[in-house]
């Protein structure tokens, strides 16, 4: 039975953004119709679709690719990517004191310590990335505004490609991945200020990590 599209959307979606597919690489239609199990026609939706997130590029002649970002857009996304972030963390800590929302930074806590116990000398790249989306979709949940989710859902898409590139967390991967812990601690202890501090210099380091990957990373 062939999938529908919304489920092929999501696989290839998946499917880039872990690295199966490059920036770059073309979608041969032919092939994407095996490896999705859907008509050409579905095929070609699900390109459109893709390309709307900015993920696939459509061109007339050389049809759909993965689509590459420059470094220009790589500073305008995290520009705008940190307000949305911090603004984020602002609702959820202007509601900090609400038993029901301590619960839950509570348990995204519990899970971020999960995540830097069991990262004891390196961490992959695409388990650093599917942990920053976790913590951030748990944030984005609690702020209670699906808007403010979707927004940097979108945002995030071209740096998971960017990060398949060669980005590696070897070096100092125990302050990256300690700063989830900082910002949820200070959520906890009513520090907005300090949730919000914590969170730009998070950002910041993984925004410097990416814009130093070598100019083949980038369109």
């Amino acid at each position: 039975m062939r999938q529908d599209i919304d489920a092929a959307v999501e696989q290839l979606k998946r499917d880039i953004l872990q690295g199966r597919f490059v920036p770059g690489q073309r979608l041969v239609e032919v092939d994407m119709m095996s490896h999705l199990d859907i008509t050409r026609g579905r095929v070609r939706d699900v390109f459109k679709r893709l390309q709307a997130e900015g993920i696939v590029q459509l061109d007339k002649n050389r049809g759909a690719s993965v689509r590459k970002v420059s470094r220009e857009e790589v500073y305008n996304i995290f520009e705008v990517l940190e307000e949305v972030s911090i603004l984020i963390i602002r609702k959820v800590g202007s509601r900090s004191e609400d038993e029901e929302m301590r619960r839950h930074l509570g348990e995204s806590l519990a899970a971020a310590r999960k995540f830097h116990d069991r990262s004891v000398n390196i961490v992959r790249v695409l388990d650093y990335m599917d942990e920053n989306a976790r913590f951030w979709g748990d944030l984005a949940d609690l702020a209670g505004n699906p808007v403010l989710s979707d927004i940097r859902i979108r945002l995030q898409a071209p740096l998971f490609r960017l990060a398949m590139e060669g980005l590696t967390v070897s070096g100092n991967h125990e302050q990256w991945i300690a700063r989830h812990e900082e910002i949820i601690s200070a959520l906890l202890d009513s520090n907005t200020t300090q949730a919000t501090r914590h969170a730009r210099t998070s950002m910041h380091d993984v925004w410097k990590a990416i814009l130093e990957l070598p100019d083949s990373a980038f369109a």
